[in-house]
C-alpha cells in the first residue's frame, strides 16, 4: 500500500505546558491505494479528529473532556494497511485497558478496525493550598475501535489519579478499572498528547 497523509494541530490554550482553559484539535486526513494477495486492489481514505477541552470550574476545580473519532472509507473487499486503521486503549485513550488493546476480535485476536470512537471526562483539583502543584483527579473513559460504527461496543474505564504539575508539564499516575476486563491497571504518563 501507499498513502499520503496530512496531520495538523490547532491550539487555543492559556498554557501549552500546563493548560487549564482552552482547547486543542488534532486532525488527520489521508488517501492511498492498497493491494493484497487475498483482497481487492483499490483506493481508501482516512479521516481522524481529536478534540480536547479544558475548563476551570469554580475556584479550585478543573474539568477536561476529550472526544476522538476516525474512519477509514473503502470499497468492497479492499483492505487498508494496519498502520492506517484504528485501535483504542491506553493512557491517552481508554484507561483501564492496555495500549491499543481494544478493537475488533477475530479468532480470539484483537485487530485494527475501520472506525474509532472514544471519549473522556475528568475532574481535578489541587490537594491543598500549600501544595498547589499536586492535584487529585477522577475520570471516566469510554470507547472502542470496530469494523463499523454499527458494530462498535464501547469499553468503559474509570478511576482516580494524581497529577504533579511540574515546570516541564504534567506527570500523571492513574489507577483505572476496566469494566469489561473486570480488573484494574496502573497508568503512568508525562506531558500532554496533542
Amino acid at each position: 500500500a501507499y498513502s499520503v497523509n496530512y496531520h495538523g494541530v490547532w491550539r487555543d490554550l492559556d498554557s501549552v505546558v500546563l493548560p487549564t482553559f482552552g482547547y486543542t484539535f488534532a486532525g488527520q486526513i489521508g488517501a492511498g491505494r492498497s493491494k493484497a494477495t487475498d483482497a481487492e486492489t483499490g483506493p481508501f481514505t482516512r479521516a481522524y479528529g481529536r478534540l480536547t477541552g479544558y475548563l476551570p470550574l469554580g475556584e479550585s476545580w478543573y474539568g477536561q473532556a476529550r472526544v476522538e473519532v476516525g474512519q477509514v472509507l473503502k470499497d468492497g473487499l479492499v483492505v487498508a494497511p494496519d498502520s492506517q486503521r484504528f485501535r483504542a486503549g491506553g493512557d491517552d485513550s481508554v484507561r483501564g485497558y492496555g495500549y491499543r488493546s481494544l478493537g475488533p476480535i477475530s479468532n480470539g485476536v484483537v485487530g485494527s478496525g475501520d472506525v474509532i470512537l472514544t471519549g473522556s471526562v475528568e475532574l481535578a483539583r489541587p490537594f491543598s493550598a500549600s501544595l498547589p502543584s499536586v492535584w487529585g483527579a477522577v475520570f471516566v473513559d469510554a470507547g472502542n475501535a470496530a469494523d463499523s460504527f454499527a458494530n462498535l461496543e464501547p469499553a468503559l474505564g474509570y478511576g482516580v489519579g494524581v497529577r504533579w504539575r511540574s515546570p516541564v508539564g504534567p506527570l500523571r499516575v492513574d489507577w483505572a478499572h476496566g469494566r469489561e476486563l473486570r480488573r484494574s491497571r496502573l497508568h503512568f504518563s508525562v506531558g500532554i498528547a496533542f
